[in-house]
């Protein structure tokens, strides 16, 4: 059971988008069209604390991907070897899209429902354009409930994520001097890429609305505080004043509601690092006052545009291009497989297939695989006595609403748990949709194709991928260094001002990020894998942030236009103890010390960078 909070709303919310339909289509007299629009309602559960310009196009896409999906499963439905190999397409792509651009949610599975549940109605290609367009009505009343948060909270998930930031940020000062720093670090610095993705994708005009002004001015505010703080050398015991902290939580908790800030009386401290921080911290007070920023640093907002990252991680070292291809194929089998066999209602199998499968690791699929197949089971029990009466109409309406809001309340506790409900929901309206009634034949059906799925998408991802992410760490380690070395390179040379020296800085960027965020994708991957090494992984958790501490730094310096031009000496022999690092990250071996000193390189004019590069070493030892 996972300790986390209930999604009270969204719960709500995903009953009346996949249950009104239907009851609207009651009340009309067209009951199964209001049936299957209720399937467009599935786009409502992509629906994450993403800002609302970009929720408005992602649901509608989702609503479109659905509206394909079911298009085509029912022109697809007479012929079933190729309705796997579209189902297998269906599945890496929107596999792929999801990994891509980070969007959390039930990925491929809502597609592969839609899809497997139009093969699984009576066959008639002619009904294609009918049934999307359907599912998309339903799909457009699913974007309504998405936005609706818009008209009382326009930049609600903005607040949250700057909320977030400061929170983490007044951990980090209050870690500061303890072993708990590092671990505070890292999550602060991700709580600085999620808050900086939500403010750039947020799409709103800061002239005219002081909202967004102030979060983006606090965002520029905490780069600066997280950057001095890391910089001030505290010893074991020693800690920042206590204030310094309070004073930025409380701005955490008054981003969304500034009247409610308060004053913090700040300490006076000797140390002129103390004071530096004590400044920056002071700063707070002409942000809430909407007073304009006298000599603030401002720290441009970035944003990786779509295509570039879905064309750079076409890749063959990326692993969520591999894992895609994956999903893809092992739900190709999974469908081929239940119709050579010809078993009932066949469609189940792959479905079951593609939800074992989106656990993100060997041992989480394991997990989802034991408890679809229990939860399945008892989920028949209570399907059992509510199909017994035969409901219609009102009452399948108000079910499947009751049903999808206790799955969506309990999926994110416990996976068996929302089993139960969502076994008598899909029987519910597969039984409905296709006007078979026969309890029996469906419940067997679903059991059985929910074992057979269940143990195909085990046994693929254990054949496929239970050792592909330990093995390629190494690799990957050395890659993501040498992409950092080749940014590194272009940030501190003259650059010709051209538009093509222009585009090649930002394509270099780019490529490190993506190796960045590609190096944490496979070290979670590798974290779930049967068998797998704690020692060796547990050793490599620091070298994880310490690349991504060099990253931010990095691309710190980018932003930054009287950024130094190092000598070629100097240049030269940062490069070469980055590919000393590299090479000793590849052959698992210790890194040689720096040609300066057993602490690196002696960078005058970029202290930080020598600093990184000393910690990043140190990472690689082991220390």
């Amino acid at each position: 059971m996972k300790k986390v909070a209930l999604p009270w709303n969204r719960a709500l919310c995903a009953g009346l988008c996949i249950g009104l339909p239907s009851l609207i289509g009651f009340w009309l007299g067209q009951f199964q069209f209001g049936m299957l629009a209720g399937t467009g309602g599935f786009a409502y559960l992509y629906v994450a604390s993403e800002p609302y310009a970009l929720r408005a196009k992602k649901i509608l896409f989702a609503a479109l991907g659905l509206t394909f999906s079911v298009a085509a499963g029912t022109l697809l439905a007479p012929n079933p070897l190729l309705a796997a190999f579209v189902l297998g397409c269906i599945g890496a792509a929107a596999s792929y899209l999801f990994g891509v651009l980070k969007f959390k949610g039930p990925g491929a599975l809502f597609f592969v429902l839609s899809f497997t549940l139009a093969t699984g109605m009576p066959p008639d290609p002619s009904q294609a354009f009918l049934r999307g367009g359907l599912v998309f009505l339903g799909g457009m009343l699913a974007w309504c409930f998405a936005m609706a948060g818009w008209l009382l909270r326009p930049h609600g998930p903005e607040i949250g994520a700057v909320r977030q930031l400061y929170l983490d940020l007044g951990s980090l000062m209050e870690g500061a001097g303890t072993r708990e720093y590092s671990r505070a670090r890292h999550r602060t610095l991700l709580s600085m890429y999620s808050a900086e993705t939500a403010l750039a994708t947020g799409r709103f005009d800061r002239r005219s609305d002081k909202t967004p002004r102030r979060l983006s001015r606090m965002y520029s505010l905490a780069h600066h505080i997280y950057l001095l703080t890391d910089k001030i050398p505290l010893d074991v015991g020693e800690k920042l004043p206590p204030e310094l902290s309070a004073a930025v939580r409380k701005a955490g908790e008054a981003c969304g509601e500034p009247k409610t800030w308060v004053r913090t009386p700040l300490p006076d401290d000797p140390d002129p690092r103390i004071r530096d921080l004590k400044d920056l911290v002071g700063q707070l007070d002409a942000i809430f006052s909407d007073a304009e920023p006298e000599g603030e640093q401002g720290r441009k907002l970035t944003r990786i545009p779509a295509r570039s990252m879905l064309e750079g991680n076409l890749d063959k070292d990326s692993i969520v291009f591999l894992q895609a291809i994956r999903f893809g194929v092992i739900l190709m089998v999974a469908a081929a497989a239940a119709y050579a066999f010809q078993l009932n209602r066949s469609y189940w199998v792959p479905l079951s297939c593609a939800s074992v499968m989106l656990g993100a690791t060997v041992i989480a699929t394991f997990h989802r695989a034991i408890q679809r197949s229990l939860g399945t089971i008892l989920g028949i029990l209570i399907a059992s006595a509510i199909l017994w009466t035969r409901p219609e109409g009102f009452v399948v309406s108000i079910a499947i609403m009751l049903f999808t809001f206790f799955t969506e309340l309990l999926i994110v506790r416990n996976y068996a748990l929302a089993m139960l409900f969502i076994t008598p929901n899909a029987l519910l309206m597969a039984e409905t949709n296709t006007r078979i009634h026969n309890f029996s034949y469906f419940a067997g059906a679903r059991l059985t194709d929910v074992l057979v799925g269940s143990v195909i998408g085990l046994i693929g991802v254990l054949l496929v991928g239970s050792r592909s992410a330990s093995s390629r760490i190494p690799y990957l380690l050395g890659r993501t260094i040498r992409s950092q070395a080749q940014f590194l390179a272009l940030l501190f040379i003259r650059q010709p001002a051209s538009a093509a020296a222009k585009r090649g800085f930002i394509l270099q960027q780019r490529s490190m990020r993506r190796h960045l965020s590609n190096l944490r994708t496979v070290y979670q991957t590798a974290l779930g894998e049967i068998p797998r090494s704690e020692e060796e992984l547990e050793k490599l958790l620091p070298v994880i942030w310490s690349l991504d501490q060099f990253g931010y730094v990095l691309n710190s310096f980018a932003l930054s236009a009287l950024r130094p031009v190092l000598p070629d000496r100097e240049l030269g022999a940062v490069l070469l103890h980055l590919e000393k690092m590299a090479q000793s990250a590849e052959q698992r071996r210790e890194t040689e010390e720096g040609p300066e000193g057993t602490d690196g390189l002696e960078l005058p004019l970029v202290p930080d960078i020598g600093q990184e590069l000393a910690d990043l070493r140190h990472a690689l030892n082991g220390r």
